[in-house]
């Protein structure tokens, strides 16, 4: 599943050339540090197969869903919705590793 992970890590990182809001600073900022810590916890689980990187990316969705309101760019609706679709979407993908693939694999 890191995958996927991943692949929204890059989503978040490209979305604002995309979507046309990296003239707002924070939204710019939000998503290229959200997308890339999200991007090197995939790698890294990808390397090492260890369980502590869905934690780090389950963080960064709810830090992704949260910001648009504590960073002021809600008003943006292309980074809002972003922000907060691909945060939800790292919440649950991460929320399943954690707390259900891990029990069904031991």
């Amino acid at each position: 599943m890191y995958w996927v992970t991943g692949i929204l890590g890059l989503a978040l990182i490209v979305a604002p050339y995309v979507l046309g809001y990296s003239t707002d600073t924070n939204a710019l900022w939000t998503s290229i540090v959200l997308g890339v810590v999200v991007v090197v916890a995939s790698l890294i689980e990808a390397w090492d197969k260890a369980r502590w990187e869905y934690w780090v990316a389950g963080l960064a969705g709810v830090l992704a869903v949260i910001a648009p309101f504590i960073l002021g760019f809600s008003a943006l609706t292309a980074a809002l919705w972003t922000s907060i679709i691909v945060g939800a979407i790292l919440v649950i993908l991460s929320g399943y590793e954690v707390f259900f693939a891990r029990s069904m694999t031991q």
